[in-house]
């Protein structure tokens, strides 16, 4: 596959599959900058897979760059079945996923696999994501809680001690590169994604299987954030999280540190959704509960805004600032409705879609258990790698997934309560926040 001519590296030959749905208003900058890398034109490839878009873009690619081989799907199949059936028809011995709301330097690609002359062992390759303008960090890295949520390095920073080479747990897929037949092997993405963390849970199996994934900071890309799954609403998104992070914990985890941090998990999603619902649950109670008071966590004061903003300032930056802000808004005014219907539904409990799509995401991985014990069991015949061996690659693992102050404080009292920390304590980092 790989090979040294007089001691020279040879540029591994690359099938580069960019994933399109309703996107053409981002090919001409993406597939523009892809055709201009400096690479052997006879070791790349480069495939337009298109998910059924209606807005005219298989056609524009067909006639705006006849070089690119165009894949047209009947449907949209997600980002996961998508590239699936794309990675399918590559020809070359490594395949690449590039987002379509992305643009690449020159030397990206060659960037990415130079890494391989050092390490030819390598499985996969991440690349450096910023945002479009290049002023900030959009992907170095990631890490994962016990829960299977996704956390991404100093999001929205100009700058990181992470930014350095280094093993990660998984790569980003909208920037990457595997090996073919080993993506073949072992399954490609989960289809049953659709979206969201099928990175992740390709990662996490390709370590638990012996492979190595490497993250490259001198391929650069530049980034739309979330240029084609902006026209979905945040409720339908939330349902994808919810069901991926259950599903890919599910599939990874060994027996033992399943059966601790599945029953956690679960409770965690509840508290986060009652706490979207603002749900007053003293009017559920008949009476006081004897032992209340040291029942669980003590419950502070509702965060004002203005607490909730700066925090989010100091940790994450000031886009993180406008999207909680726009998510909140939109939360705030699911809620008026609600209780609006519940003048007329005196019994009614008011429960925006974003607390509800977390009960949704619930339901889909119950539903989806039993073809998922099934790759559960495939993938945990076949480990070579022991969660003690891959944990340290979690850096993040008992990180709350939510900010609110309510839900942080009940995720620490509940894993102290059930010994997660002692479980997965090996997975946090020591200066992580």
């Amino acid at each position: 596959m790989l090979s040294r001519l007089k001691g020279t590296f040879e540029l591994p030959a690359v099938s580069l599959v960019v994933l399109n749905f309703n996107g053409r208003e981002h090919l001409e900058a993406c597939l523009g900058s892809v055709v201009a890398v400096e690479y052997p034109k006879d070791r790349l490839e480069v495939l337009l897979c298109d998910n059924g878009s209606s807005d005219g873009s298989v056609g524009y690619v067909k006639e705006r760059f006849p070089g690119v081989r165009v894949v047209a799907l009947d449907r949209n199949y997600g980002f996961a079945e998508g590239n699936n059936r794309a990675a399918a028809q590559a020809t070359h011995p490594w395949v690449g996923f590039l987002n379509n709301d992305m643009r690449v330097e020159p030397s990206w690609l060659r960037n990415l696999v130079e890494p391989l002359a050092e390490q030819p062992r390598l499985a996969c390759l991440s690349s450096r994501i910023l945002n479009w303008e290049g002023s900030a960090i959009d992907f170095i890295g990631a890490g994962i809680n016990f829960q299977g949520f996704g956390f991404q390095f100093d999001f929205g920073h100009k700058q990181s001690s992470r930014d350095v080479p280094r093993r990660l747990l998984s790569p980003c897929g909208g920037a990457m590169v595997i090996r073919r037949e080993l993506f073949r092997e072992i399954g490609g993405f989960d289809p049953d994604y659709f979206g969201f963390y099928e990175d992740a849970d390709l990662g996490w199996r390709l370590n638990l299987l012996g492979h190595d994934v490497w993250y490259t900071p001198a391929a650069t890309t530049y980034h739309r954030h979330h240029g084609t799954y902006k026209r979905f609403p945040d409720y339908k998104i939330q349902v994808l999280y919810q069901r991926n992070a259950l599903s890919t914990m599910y599939k990874c985890l060994d027996d033992e540190n399943l059966a601790a941090a599945l029953p956690a998990a679960i409770l965690l999603l509840n508290e986060k959704a009652l706490l979207l619902a603002d749900v007053r649950r003293a009017t559920f109670e008949i009476a006081a509960r004897p032992g209340a008071a040291t029942a669980g966590p003590d419950v502070p004061p509702r965060p004002t805004m203005a607490t909730k903003a700066r925090r989010a300032l100091r940790e994450q930056g000031f886009r993180a600032v406008l999207r909680k802000g726009a998510a909140h808004a939109r939360v705030r005014a699911g809620r008026l409705a609600n209780r609006g219907r519940q003048v007329l539904l005196a019994d009614a409990v008011p429960m925006p879609r974003a607390a509800v799509s977390h009960y949704v995401g619930l339901s889909q991985f119950a539903h989806n258990l039993e073809a998922l014990a099934q790759k559960r069991s495939w993938l945990q015949q076949r480990r070579v790698r022991t969660d003690a061996e891959i944990l340290p690659l979690f850096h993040v693992a008992l990180e709350p997934s939510y900010g609110d102050p309510r839900y942080i404080d009940f995720h620490h009292w509940l894993i102290r309560t059930l010994e997660l920390d002692r479980r997965f304590g090996a997975g946090q980092d020591s200066d992580s926040p």
